[in-house]
Formats: structure tokens, sequence, C-alpha cells
């Protein structure tokens, strides 16, 4: 759908209402939607407009310092333009900006594509403890092995029905799921 296909609804939109949805769209995602931002605003803006639509403007602050809490590395790149982060910073920057809504749901689509496995570790201890702090994550991500050992459910989708479901544990420990999925014989 082109820009000019869009139908704008002649209501005026309501910023007030509580966001209860966050969504990581990805580093790539996020540099076709706001490539001009991503390129040219400061890592310390990108962040803050996360938050554009919440009420409670006052939590900002303590909000950023959560998210540099959980990714300290941006804490450090605060002055550097977003386009210039490395992929890692950039994945790191778009969960960040997303936690910046105060969601209840996050969802996070492939976080892990294209990083480096040691960075694929970090974030996936990032998004368990993101988990453990109360925020409800729905993961899709390629790497069942990582996806799973941070799931409390996970399902398995084949050609758009759930195949499979059961806890992340017990998937890991299913002789299907570690045959066909990850690769082991």
């Amino acid at each position: 759908m082109s820009r000019d296909e869009l139908e704008v609804p002649r209501s005026r939109p309501r910023l007030d209402a509580q966001p209860s949805v966050g969504l990581e769209p990805g580093r790539e995602r996020l540099a076709e939607l706001v490539v001009e931002l991503a390129v040219e605003l400061f890592a310390h803006r990108l962040l803050e407009l996360g938050a554009f639509a919440r009420p409670d403007k006052t939590q900002i602050p303590q909000d950023l310092e959560r998210v540099f809490g959980l990714f300290p590395r941006l804490k450090e790149r605060l002055t550097q333009k977003g386009g210039t982060l490395s992929g890692g910073e950039q994945q790191m920057l778009a969960i960040g900006r997303a936690l910046m809504a105060r969601p209840t749901v996050l969802l996070l689509d492939e976080p892990s594509m294209g990083l480096s496995p040691i960075l694929v570790e970090t974030i996936f201890q990032i998004i368990h403890d993101i988990n453990q702090q109360g925020t409800t994550i729905l993961l899709v991500e390629q790497n069942a092995r990582m996806a799973l050992r941070v799931a409390n459910r996970g399902y398995v989708i084949q050609t758009g029905r759930i195949v499979l479901s059961d806890t992340g544990a017990e998937l890991l420990r299913s002789d299907v799921v570690r045959k066909t999925y990850l690769g082991e014989k």
C-alpha cells in the first residue's frame, strides 16, 4: 500500500490513551519507517520518541534510566546519531524505544537477526530480564533454541498452523523439536 492509498480518518487522533502494547519493529523496519530520524536524530531523542503518547511525562526520566540499566551501551551513545550505531546498538535502541511507551505487552520480531553470537546471548538475557520485570513478551524468532530458553510458553507454527505448543523448557526437551527444528540427530 502506498502512502497515497492510506485512508486518513476525519476524527482527531487520541493521544491520551494509555499505551498497552510496545512494538519493537526491528532495526531494519525502524530504518525504513524513520530513516531520516534514525540517521539525523541522536539516540537520546529517538528513545524519547517512544514515549510521545504517554500521559505521564514526569516519569520519562525514570524510564530512560531503566532503559540505560538494561542497555548501558546506549547511555554511552546518547550524543551519537542513530544511523551511526552498530547493528547491536540499533537493536538495543529499537527495544529501548518500545519500552519507553511502558507497554504491558512487548512485541519483538526477530531481535537476533544479523547480530553476532555473543550479542544474541546478551539480547536474549535482556529479553528475559524485561519479562521478569513484569512485561509480557510476544517473541517471533527463527533462533528457536534461544527463543525457547527464555520462553514461558512456545508455539511451533508450520504453514500458518500451530503444530506444537508447550512450555519453552518442554519444547526444548522434545525429540520432535530437537530433531526437526534444532537440527539434532
